[in-house]
C-alpha cells in the first residue's frame, strides 16, 4: 500500500487466519538437489537475521514469488508432481524467537489459529531436542496470496532455533521442513531455486535482480480447492529456457516464459485476478503472473522506478498493493 505521507509503501494490515501448508511425506534426497541446509549451498543464513543474542534471536520471513509453476501428473498418496521456479523478494514477515522450555506463538497484523505452521516447526524441532521457543510474528505477507508466508515462518523459526540452540544438522532441519510444508524447504533456502516434486527438492540457481509489483484482491484462493478442482494435463512451462533467461539477466526473454498452471482455474473462482493481471499490463510491466496458488498476482518491470510508480499507479485499485525486489 502507497502513504502519501511518508512516499513509501507497506503491506497493508490483515486480519483473517494464516493459511496451514499441507503435511507432506519424506521424499528421497538425490544429487545436486541441495538437501542439507549448508553455507555453501544456501542463500547464507546471515542473509536472514535481523538481530541475535545468546537468548533470542530475530529473523526476516521472506515472501516468495513463482516465476513458473508447472503440474506434471497427480501423485497415488494425493499431492500434484510439480515444476517450479522460484525466488523470494522483499516482503516479509518479522519473526522474534526466544529461549524456552515449551512452544508458544504470538501474533501481530494476523489472526492466528492455535495450529499454525511456526507451531508445527516448533514443535517438530522440541521433539527432538527437548529445546522449546517463545515465537512473535509480525505478519506482512497476506495470507490465501501464493506468496508462501506459512512456509517462510516456519522456515523463519527453524533458522532461529538452530542459531539459538545448534542441535540438530541440516539435514535434519530440511526434514522437519518437509514435513511442515511443502515450500519450507525453498524458504530455508531462499534465493532463485528450481523446485520440483511437491516442492522440496532444490536446485540452486543463477538469476538476476528483479522489480516487481504485488497486487492482491480482497478474495484469496484456498490450494487445496484448486488441487482438488485441477483438471490434467495441463500446458508445461518452459522452465530451461526461463533458467537461462534468468542466468543471462535477460528480461526481454523471460517475459514471455512467465507462465502459472492455476491461473486459469484460480480465475475461474476469483475473477478479480484476471483484472488485476490486465492492469499490472497497462502500467508497463514487461510480464505479469499470478503466484502460487494466488490470489496474489505480480508483473515484472524494467526498473524499481518503473515498478514503484506502476504501484502509486496500481493501489486504488487492490486492497494489497506493493512495489518489490528479488532477495
Amino acid at each position: 500500500m502507497f502513504e502519501k505521507s511518508t512516499g513509501k509503501f507497506r503491506p497493508a494490515p490483515l486480519l483473517g487466519r494464516v493459511l496451514c501448508e499441507p503435511k507432506i511425506t519424506l521424499s528421497r534426497i538425490a544429487g545436486r538437489r541441495a538437501h542439507a541446509l549448508n553455507e555453501k549451498s544456501m542463500h547464507g543464513l546471515s542473509f536472514f537475521v535481523i538481530m541475535t543474542t545468546m537468548n533470542r534471536t530475530e529473523e526476516r520471513a521472506y515472501a516468495k514469488l513463482n516465476l513458473t509453476l508447472g503440474v506434471r501428473a497427480k501423485r497415488m498418496d494425493g499431492y500434484h508432481e510439480l515444476d517450479m521456479l522460484m525466488q523470494t523478494v522483499d516482503l516479509y514477515d518479522t519473526v522474534t524467537v526466544t529461549r524456552a522450555r515449551d512452544v508458544e506463538v504470538t501474533c501481530a497484523g494476523m489472526l492466528l489459529p492455535y495450529r499454525n505452521t511456526l507451531r508445527t516447526a516448533a514443535e517438530l524441532y522440541r521433539a527432538l531436542t527437548g529445546r522449546g521457543a517463545h515465537i512473535r510474528v509480525v505478519k506482512r505477507i497476506p495470507q490465501e496470496a501464493g506468496l508462501g508466508g506459512g512456509s517462510a515462518d516456519a522456515a523463519a523459526v527453524l533458522r532461529a532455533m538452530d542459531r539459538l540452540y545448534g542441535e540438530l544438522d541440516r539435514r535434519q532441519l530440511y526434514e522437519i521442513g518437509r514435513k511442515t510444508g511443502a515450500d519450507v524447504p525453498f524458504c530455508l533456502h531462499g534465493g532463485l531455486c528450481r523446485a520440483e516434486g511437491i516442492g522440496e527438492l532444490l536446485t540452486p540457481l543463477s538469476g538476476m535482480p528483479l522489480h516487481a509489483v504485488i497486487v492482491k484482491p480482497e478474495s484469496g484462493v484456498s490450494t487445496r480447492a484448486l488441487f482438488q478442482a485441477l483438471t490434467l494435463p495441463r500446458k508445461l512451462p518452459d522452465t530451461a529456457a526461463a533458467i537461462r533467461a534468468l542466468a543471462n539477466g535477460d528480461l526481454a526473454a523471460l517475459a514471455p516464459l512467465l507462465f502459472n498452471a492455476l491461473e486459469e482455474p484460480a480465475c475461474a473462482l476469483v475473477p478479480d485476478i484476471g483484472r488485476l493481471k490486465a492492469r499490472l499490463l497497462e502500467t508497463g510491466a514487461a510480464a505479469a503472473c499470478m503466484t502460487g496458488s494466488g490470489s496474489a498476482v505480480f508483473g515484472l518491470y524494467e526498473t524499481q522506478s518503473a515498478a514503484c510508480d506502476a504501484a502509486r499507479a496500481l493501489t486504488p485499485d487492490a486492497p494489497f498493493c506493493i512495489a518489490v525486489e528479488s532477495v
